[in-house]
C-alpha cells in the first residue's frame, strides 16, 4: 500500500449481495463505476491488478460512510488507499478504504 492517497472519480452505487457460503447473509457494497479503466501496481501479487471499472469502495468512519450513503447514485471524487480484492468481501478487483469524498457535476 502507498502511503500517498490515491483518487478515483465516477458514479456511486449502493450494491446488495446475497452471500451464499455465508447461509444467505446479505451484504451491502458501495461500488465506484468509473467512466475510464483503473489499474494498481502493487507489490504483492493481489495488488496487481491491470485494468477495471469498478472500484469497491468503504469506510471505517462514520462521516464518511455517511457521505457515501448520500451520494448514491451521484458523481463523486473518493480519495484514499487502493488494493487489490483479496477476500470473498470484496466486491470489485479494486477496493479503495475511503478518506475523503466529494461530490461531481
Amino acid at each position: 500500500m502507498d502511503s500517498e492517497a490515491q483518487s478515483a472519480e465516477g458514479r456511486l452505487q449502493r450494491v446488495r449481495f446475497t452471500d451464499v457460503d455465508y447461509g444467505n447473509r446479505v451484504e451491502i457494497a458501495f461500488i465506484l463505476n468509473l467512466g475510464e479503466p483503473a489499474c494498481i501496481e502493487g507489490e504483492v501479487e493481489s495488488d496487481k491488478i491491470a485494468s477495471t471499472l469498478k472500484i469497491h469502495v468503504f469506510s471505517m468512519d462514520r462521516a464518511i460512510d455517511h457521505s457515501l450513503r448520500a451520494n448514491i447514485g451521484r458523481r463523486v471524487r473518493v480519495l484514499g488507499w487502493a488494493f487489490g480484492e483479496h477476500t470473498a468481501h470484496h466486491r470489485a478487483p479494486i477496493v479503495m478504504r475511503v478518506t475523503a469524498v466529494e461530490a461531481r457535476p
